[in-house]
């Protein structure tokens, strides 16, 4: 197998060896199949390829041929096919990831002038002319978490993870010529092709803990350092007055405590995710302590240490089983003395270090080298962990909780004894939390159901130290009592989570500021708010909103929903971090972050911000310690510059701007409903779409849908509703409604020059336009008119296939009307050539699919070719997202 390579964002004129190893993995791929499955199987690998690419050169006699000749495949030649596509995707991905981690490296050497770096942040602000106490004060308040989740779309295991990383250290280390005859290549290669890319049984949750920590193990723990000396060199050029904080990047999970939707997630489960974090930050902690004891071997007898020192390791020291032989090894080395206390502490059971002893002795180390002849080695070693104690503490991540706000509903209903309330007025609800907030009911011993699970999730966190634990999100938050009612179960429970609304409807985002006002208006909750340090968190939803007004309309309300929260927050003089729930996929609040963020950054006033990472993202953000240090060093490039930009005067837009945001919002949600409420779209859309058979798959622990019983498009979760429809290319939830927006809009007098005005000069208007060019550049309704002949009634896949292709053609003519260009992607050719060099090796997979779907669909398999038929499936969902580079 063979073909040009493809790669975003690269210098074309560095692209050379790129297609050279590219061709060479695509050689030694081909000669691997022809080897172990036989010639025939090779030579129709080639015979596939070959259709695809005349199909998309427009020959229709192929496109023929290819679903023929798919059709005739037996299961296991389907099987092979899909992992030769799949595979040979994997293998570019890998080849493009070391080119760009090759160009990564060499710009490394410059990175002033390397874009979105946090060296370019701090140059721009003294560009700015801000001054040194102003940027103090940024810094100061500056607070990036990112929260990991687990979602069910994330399509690789581990153990492949694990396996495709070892590959990938053996590409950086080869040449392109001594690729092709590497016998460890060779090996890496055969051992792929015969790993199964599917699960024996879906994931648990402890499996989906275990994979997330692979991140923080292989490449977090390492990159964080590194972060922290490019602030610090930075503020030494320009700022050399200024301090680097410490602690300003952390990181939370969902992954055992979201509950929201998944039974699977119990208190014994979160319990035991929370074990396996403190595991592996002790374990990293000590190798650390281990490092720092070895490099700090000052002795007494030729630079005595601080006073306040040796008295901090005695008492540290009295509380260790180990003491004695500590003191009597390191009597004259006060630095590994209190160093190897500390390491000893770590894992005693009846008197673990804390994370504020630690934090306590690690500045005692650093004010005690500052004051003598050795402070130049305060810069080695100790600052290292010194950051990493600083972001991971002894606990890794800090877990939320989350739930749904019916399942709270009924919680409390049990717990008040009755069984009207979730059907009580507003007020009322309101008054009745009130007051037993005030004077909370026991906790029952014998309570079942959800009250039950509700206080066990509570239960498992109560006693878990403070560092270990973020906040508790109450999903589908609609009114103030959906809050109170979470306040009311950790009254009971006895803990003091921060609890955060997630605004995820349209109607909840509008509502958002009157949600609140009434919240800070109510006397019980300020009281609880003060336990929290006068700080609300909020989060906001990007997938819901999506699924439920359309594209325009989502990102618009998120939009306003920025403005109008941080108003009503900051005016009370309430502290605010705003939580954004964003995905992989641009219709769930994927792409650029940075620069999502400083389109808009009145959210950081506060200097704070929490952004999910999705499950489906963390293999290609953090699987490689220098991707990783670029995805995180944009992201502090972002916050630095935004919080500076919400702390500064803003310029206010063109009045009449947001106006015509409002009215295409309008007109596109009226577009973007009246499909998706039409009475057949949900019977289209399940035929259409791999939905049903993806809900099958052993991908994650979470079930689909939110709840058992009738299937219906609010109870299904936004991140399949997406998945599916990027596997049949359709890629819908990422413009659909848009193009009538855009067109009704340009119809009136001065329009269309108003909308290309707003795309020049409104960084918001520009990354909603580029990021619908990259939706609709991947999406190929020649695809998915083969995924919409699997819709048994031919009249309503002709009415509804017609509907979607009307609005796609429209869409795009209007976005390349206002962008200015002739084509898609046109400001983006390297990207644009990827595209279109990948789809010919996508389109197999995609036929692929769909026989396997119309096979299984039929009902007429065997039991065992049924099960064949779902491994392909399988198979081909791993190598579409590979082959887009998207899941959901």
């Amino acid at each position: 197998m063979s073909a040009a390579p493809s790669t975003p964002h690269h210098a074309i004129d560095e692209l050379p060896q790129l297609r050279a190893e590219v061709r060479t993995l695509g050689a030694r791929l081909g000669s691997i199949i022809e080897r172990l499955e036989g010639t025939p199987t090779f030579q129709l690998v080639e015979e596939l390829r070959g259709l695809a690419k005349e199909s998309r050169a427009g020959k229709t006699a192929a496109a023929e041929k290819l679903a023929a000749r798919v059709r005739r495949l037996s299961p296991r030649q389907a099987l092979n096919q899909a992992m030769a596509f799949t595979l040979f995707f994997e293998l570019v991905n890998l080849a493009e990831e070391n080119f760009r981690i090759r160009l990564l490296r060499a710009r490394r050497a410059d990175p002033e002038h390397r874009k979105e770096s946090i060296a370019a942040a701090v140059a721009e602000l003294k560009r700015r002319g801000v001054s040194s106490a102003e940027v103090q004060a940024v810094l100061d308040q500056l607070a990036i978490e990112l929260v990991f989740t687990a979602h069910p779309t994330e399509a690789k295991r581990r153990t492949l993870l694990t396996k495709l990383a070892a590959l990938a250290e053996v590409l950086r280390h080869t040449s392109v010529s001594a690729m092709a005859t590497s016998p460890e290549i060779e090996r890496e290669i055969v051992s792929l092709w015969l790993t199964d890319r599917g699960r024996p049984t879906p994931p648990t949750v402890i499996d989906e803990a275990r994979t997330g920590l692979w991140y923080f193990e292989r490449t977090l723990y390492h990159v964080l350092p590194e972060l922290q000396r490019d602030l610090a060199a930075a503020l030494a050029k320009h700022y050399p007055t200024v301090r680097p904080p410490q602690g300003w990047l952390r990181f939370g999970s969902w992954i055992g405590g979201d509950r929201d939707g998944n039974p699977f997630v119990t208190g014994d489960v979160t319990r035991s995710v929370l074990k396996l974090e403190r595991d592996l930050a002790l374990t990293a902690m000590g190798r650390g302590l281990q490092r720092l004891g070895w490099s700090l071997t000052l002795s007494s007898l030729r630079e005595p240490a601080a006073p306040a020192l040796v008295r901090l390791a005695e008492k540290l020291g009295r509380n260790s089983p180990d003491w004695d032989e500590i003191k009597r090894r390191h009597e004259f080395e006060p630095y590994r003395l209190l160093v190897f206390t500390l390491r000893s502490r770590l894992r005693d059971p009846k008197h673990p270090l804390t994370e504020p002893e630690l934090r306590e002795a690690l500045a005692a180390i650093d004010a005690s080298l500052r004051r003598s002849r050795a402070a130049v080695i305060a810069d080695g070693t100790l600052r290292d962990v010194e950051s990493r104690a600083a972001t991971f503490g002894l606990h890794t991540a800090r877990l939320d909780l989350r739930q749904h706000s019916a399942w709270h509903a009924r919680a409390v209903a049990a717990l008040l004894g009755r069984d009207d309330y979730p059907e009580l007025p507003e007020a009322e609800k309101c008054r009745l939390l009130s007051r037993a907030i005030k004077a909370p009911p026991p906790a029952p011993s014998d309570a079942t159901g959800d009250l039950k699970a509700a206080l066990e999730s509570l239960d498992a966190v109560r006693g878990a130290p403070p560092e270990a634990l973020g906040i508790y999100i109450v999903s589908m938050t609609n009114d103030v009592s959906d809050l109170l009612e979470v306040v009311l179960l950790q009254t009971v429970a006895g803990t003091n989570l921060p609890v955060s609304p997630l605004f995820e409807t349209l109607d909840d985002l509008q509502n958002a500021p009157r949600v609140l006002e009434q919240l800070f208006d109510n006397p019980v909750y300020r009281r609880w708010l003060k336990r929290q340090r006068n700080h609300q968190h909020v989060m906001l939803g990007y997938s819901d909103s999506n699924k439920d007004a359309g594209f325009l309309a989502a990102n618009w309300a998120l939009y306003e929903a920025q403005e109008t929260i941080s108003a009503v927050v900051h005016g009370r003089g309430i502290g605010l971090t705003l939580f954004h729930g964003r995905g992989g996929s641009i219709a769930r609040g994927g792409g650029p972050a940075a620069k999502a963020v400083l389109a808009q950054p009145v959210g950081l006033k506060n200097g704070g911000i929490r952004i999910t990472e999705q499950g489906e993202v963390l293999s290609t953000r953090y699987h490689d310690v220098d991707i990783a240090h670029r995805v995180l060093e944009q992201m502090a490039y972002g916050v630095i510059l935004g919080s500076q930009a919400a702390r500064a005067e803003r310029t206010p837009l063109a009045p009449d701007w947001p106006a015509a945001m409002a009215a295409m919002s309008a007109h596109s949600t009226e577009v973007y409903r009246a499909l998706v409420h039409d009475p057949e779209f949900l019977t289209f859309w399940q035929q259409a779409t791999p939905i049903d058979e993806i809900g099958e798959l052993k991908l994650g622990s979470r079930p689909s849908y939110r709840k058992a019983g009738p299937r219906t498009l609010a109870d299904l979760r936004a991140i399949p509703w997406v998945f599916s429809w990027m596997q049949s290319r359709f890629n819908l939830p990422g413009w659909f409604g848009l193009g009538s927006a855009l067109e009704q809009h340009a119809a009136r007098d001065g329009g269309l020059e108003q909308l290309r005005t707003m795309y020049r000069e409104w960084l918001f208007f520009r990354l909603l336009i580029d990021n619908t060019q990259l939706t609709l550049g991947k999406a190929d309704l020649g695809i998915a008119r083969i995924y919409a002949g699997l819709v048994e009634d031919a009249t309503l896949r002709e009415r509804i296939f017609e509907r979607i292709a009307a609005e796609f053609r429209r869409t795009e003519k209007w976005v390349l009307a206002v962008a200015g260009q002739n084509h898609l992607l046109g400001g983006e050719p390297v990207l644009a050539n990827s595209i279109k060099q990948r789809n010919p090796y996508i389109d197999p997979l995609n036929y692929l699919q769909v026989e396997m779907i119309r096979r299984l669909r039929a009902g007429k398999l065997s039991d065992a070719a049924r099960r064949e038929a779902k491994r392909v499936i399988e198979l081909t969902v791993s190598g579409i997202a590979a082959g887009l580079k998207n899941t959901g």
